[in-house]
């Protein structure tokens, strides 16, 4: 990963978090706040989307690049978690007193400024992620903080408590898919400050608001946790990227941006260099459908057979331009063919700094295209081709992205990609897009509701990482991992029935249940109560230690059994130090040879032997100091 030297780039980051609470019912509705999962839905309905003017009679720009999409949108239902409110089609109940709670308790920890007073705002979203068109949002806490490990303070702008959107399912045929269960269940964004100066920092701040949240009663699973970094060098611009779904994607990303931000800058420089002039772009494409009749390209023929058009325009003085590398496998053609895609529905662009004959382009068709768009030796072009309505919405984005390039970084939303890079989502948001919501009332928090909460605050989850890291002598990840999962308070429970092997708890709920995970199973149906009733029996001395992960994976498959009924039917059932000694002299009997040949050497082996017939039965353990003691006494005989 390329590193910078950021204080003299003048990099700036800050952080959005959105957690879903913890809470029974859904934000303005009395709908209960579950998701479906794969369940299939019960109705479906469609809306489509047009911009409003925001508060300040304009439009927002993210709004207008959505609108141009021409994006349908299908929502899917379910009668009993979904209502009329989810529809719109019903004015918004009151709000959630147990969400409100919980994120004034987040507020305090984040040592934020209450509001007393708040008001609820409408924040529009076209992308048909909500059916109204806008999300109910309010601002709670402002003027908080979070302090880092190096003891430096990160300011948190606001903190606001909002409803969730749809969760969106896929796209097919220009239409998106949402579902209707996730949408209103409460949710918090933490946004803070541009304090934050490496991409190092970013991933501490943005872990420790994470274990903050999930040390209150918020969701704690996949996807209930969201994060998007804002990042901006000195000479570039602010860019937001979306979906950060993994802390360890942060510095990479951050990097990946920052050389984007650099490339494109010096795209600029060139451009002057070169002494060409924004007013240079062309403005309108030439028709090029009727010059490559004749194409050796078998999917340009196909497309103008099937009716569709070739549209060329010619950059003048930008050989080389579209194919510099703003990011690893990333060139700024990649850069304007992405947008081209996304808004106008078309399946990208070619442009003459990539190879053309891996389109099947002959020298005679390159030729003709030239003449016909009259392109000189450093020139380039980009060919386009489909149909009229697509032609018009690519031409425009080509040519004000291309435009752009001459004042360098353009304010964006980015997805974030897996591997690092990051891809056009859609314009910045602005202030455009807010507005009061006339349907609700003023909410108040009163200073004995702040008082009280204030008196019940959880201790920082840091701290208990310190402790518990000392107490139980564990790396601090262990504890961070049990805290990101959701489960510390289920090992405190563990570790007051079993007190003997701290390290077996942590195995068992970490590391078993990922391995188990990746075989398939579903984990989910192993509850809190399965796993005391597996330590209780352990320390019983019922089961083994080896037992665990086979009564685990039986659970996981077969959720309506219990453990002890799991138990009979693997046929775990505890035996005697007498009886495991008749077991291994009757192993060590029958291979009494391999005795005599190995000696100590057959332990290994014989332990296997002893195992298969133990295994669950006794600890593994206490085996093989049985083991070693008869067979010590079995080569003593021998001589």
């Amino acid at each position: 990963m390329e590193e910078f030297d950021y204080e003299k780039l003048g990099l700036k980051c800050g952080l959005e978090i959105h957690q879903q609470l913890n809470t029974k019912k859904k934000l303005f509705c009395r709908c209960p706040a579950k998701l479906q999962g794969t369940r299939q839905p019960e109705f479906i309905l469609s809306r489509k989307m047009r911009p409003v003017l925001g508060e300040m009679g304009t439009y927002d720009k993210a709004m207008l690049t959505e609108y141009e999409k021409g994006m349908g949108i299908v929502y899917e239902g379910y009668n009993d978690v979904v209502c009329t409110y989810e529809l719109d089609d019903t004015p918004p109940f009151s709000c959630n007193i147990e969400a409100r709670k919980v994120a004034l308790q987040i507020a305090l920890l984040l040592n934020a400024n209450i509001i007393e007073e708040m008001h609820v705002c409408r924040k529009n979203y076209l992308d048909g992620s909500v059916p109204s068109g806008f999300q109910r949002t309010m601002i709670l806490g402002t003027d908080g903080y979070i302090t880092l490990e190096s003891g430096k303070k990160i300011r948190i702008e606001i903190l606001s408590l909002e409803e969730e959107a749809a969760r969106k399912i896929k796209t097919e045929n220009k239409t998106n898919f949402f579902r209707l269960d996730r949408l209103g269940i409460p949710l918090v964004e933490v946004t803070t400050k541009p304090d934050i100066n490496t991409p190092y920092e970013c991933r501490e701040c943005a872990e420790r608001i994470g274990l903050l949240l999930w040390s209150t009663n918020v969701k704690k699973v996949l996807g209930s946790i969201r994060q998007d970094v804002n990042v901006s060098i000195e000479a570039g611009t602010r860019i937001e990227i979306k979906g950060v779904q993994k802390l360890g994607w942060i510095p990479l990303l951050i990097n990946h941006e920052i050389s984007r931000q650099l490339k494109l800058l010096e795209i600029k420089e060139e451009l002057e260099n070169r002494k060409l002039k924004e007013n240079d772009i062309p403005n309108s494409p030439i028709d090029l459908t009727g010059t490559l009749t004749k194409t050796k390209s078998s999917f340009i023929a196909k497309g103008i057979k099937s009716g569709k058009l070739l549209y060329g325009i010619n950059f003048s003085g930008f050989k080389g331009i579209f194919g510099k590398e703003l990011m690893e496998d990333y060139r700024f053609g990649t850069e304007v063919s992405i947008k081209v895609k996304l808004i106008s529905g078309l399946r990208g662009i070619i442009h003459s700094d990539e190879t053309l004959s891996k389109y099947n382009f002959s020298n005679e068709d390159v030729k003709k295209i030239k003449e016909k768009l009259g392109s000189k030796e450093n020139d380039s072009f980009i060919l386009l081709l489909g149909s009229k309505k697509e032609l018009k919405k690519a031409i425009d984005v080509i040519i004000n992205r291309v435009k752009f390039a001459f004042n360098g970084v353009p304010p964006e939303t980015r997805k974030a990609l897996e591997n690092g890079n990051t891809e056009f989502l859609r314009e910045l948001h602005g202030g455009a897009r807010l507005y009061p919501d006339t349907d609700t009332e003023a909410i108040f928090n009163t200073e004995e509701e702040i008082n009280a909460t204030r008196k019940n605050l959880p201790e920082y989850p840091w701290i208990i990482i310190e402790q518990y890291s000392k107490k139980y002598e564990v790396e601090e990840r262990l504890i961070k991992d049990l805290i990101f999962t959701g489960k510390l308070k289920l090992f405190d429970d563990l570790i007051k029935i079993y007190p003997d092997n701290p390290s077996l708890i942590f195995t068992t709920l970490l590391e078993t249940t990922i391995a188990l995970r990746r075989d398939g199973k579903t984990i989910e149906n192993i509850t809190d109560l399965d796993f005391i009733k597996i330590f209780t029996l352990l320390k019983k001395k019922e089961i083994s230690k080896e037992a665990i992960e086979e009564l685990m994976s039986l659970k996981a498959n077969t959720p309506e059994l219990s453990i002890d009924k799991i138990k009979k039917k693997l046929k775990i059932e505890s035996i005697s130090i007498d009886d495991l000694k008749q077991i291994i002299e009757e192993i060590i009997k029958n291979n009494f040879n391999l005795i005599k040949e190995k000696e100590l050497r057959a332990k290994g082996p014989l332990m296997g032997e002893v195992m298969k017939k133990v295994r669950g039965k006794i600890d593994g353990a206490i085996v093989s100091k049985e083991l070693a003691n008869i067979l010590k006494e079995k080569i003593k005989g021998l001589k």
